[in-house]
């Protein structure tokens, strides 16, 4: 006789919106702990033991490609081994023997250690169930994510909790002092720049004024988003109920294009600042 299936048993209703406006919630986004759980909770209600799982999925396709380019061409002389050894911490006590008693090292040799590096550089970026746990404990505490109900399974006790996001939309109220003065920020609107005097040939803008431009436009946005929603909240939720998650960030996105065109003029004096 196969073993019952088992069932969820859902006692919270998801939120359509949620704003989130303080700084240390808005934080937690950002968060290396936190955002594998926010991003995977999108897709519904998960255990613990299944975040793990899907959180450290998520981490991989992140830092895999990383440790890739990395070591695309990284160059392995037999004085680096025992340096190498230490960092690959998978290898046995026979491999490294093998490995240190030849004379030359082969491609397959380089690409092993290699593959050890980057399995260990890997397995430090994932995560256990407990630390996860410890993280839903805090996004709870937060109110940013809820126990929404019991996964159960009939004719046993045990039951396990799963969790979902407290709303399937968070707007997120940035402050003007957070926003594009990272150094990646500056280096992309270097490159953005450097585009924009291509296309339209004209001199490249200033990284600066580029910067005061776009916090600008997204402070601006983020003011009439948060006003849309708490002016019209039951209109909104009405309009994007049936949505999913990939369909409500795309029409969140094209609303803010087609804004941002047609309230151009409010942002006149920071363009002409940047491309006079």
């Amino acid at each position: 006789m196969s073993e019952p299936e088992p069932q969820d048993v859902i006692t919270y209703e998801q939120k359509t919106v949620e704003i989130v406006k303080e700084r240390e919630k808005v934080e937690m986004f950002y968060d290396q702990g936190y955002w594998p759980i926010l991003v995977i909770l999108r897709d519904g209600h998960l255990t613990v033991r299944e975040m793990t799982e899907k959180s450290n999925i998520l981490i991989e396709k992140k830092v895999k490609p990383q440790l890739d380019k990395k070591f695309k061409d990284y160059q392995v002389t037999k004085e680096k081994f025992e340096e190498l050894f230490k960092k690959a911490s998978t290898f046995t006590e026979e491999e490294k023997k093998s490995l240190r008693e030849k004379k030359t090292l082969s491609d397959s040799d380089v690409k092993l250690v290699i593959d050890r590096i980057k399995e260990y550089k890997l397995s430090k970026e994932q995560k256990s169930e407990k630390t996860i746990y410890r993280y839903v404990k805090d996004l709870t505490q937060a109110e940013l994510i809820v126990a929404a109900g019991q996964r159960v399974v009939i004719g046993k006790t045990a039951t396990e909790t799963l969790y979902t996001r407290k709303a399937k939309i968070f707007i997120l109220r940035q402050h003007s002092d957070d926003t594009w003065k990272c150094e990646e920020c500056k280096s992309t609107l270097g490159k953005v720049g450097k585009m924009i005097a291509l296309s339209l040939q004209i001199k490249q803008p200033k990284v600066e004024c580029l910067a005061k431009l776009m916090s600008t436009i997204d402070m601006y946005h983020e003011d009439e988003q948060i006003r849309l929603f708490e002016q019209y909240d039951d209109e909104i939720k009405e309009i994007i109920k049936d949505c999913s998650f990939k369909e409500t960030n795309h029409l969140l996105a094209t609303f803010r294009t087609i804004y941002m065109l047609l309230k151009a003029d409010e942002f006149k004096d920071e363009m002409k600042e940047c491309f006079e």
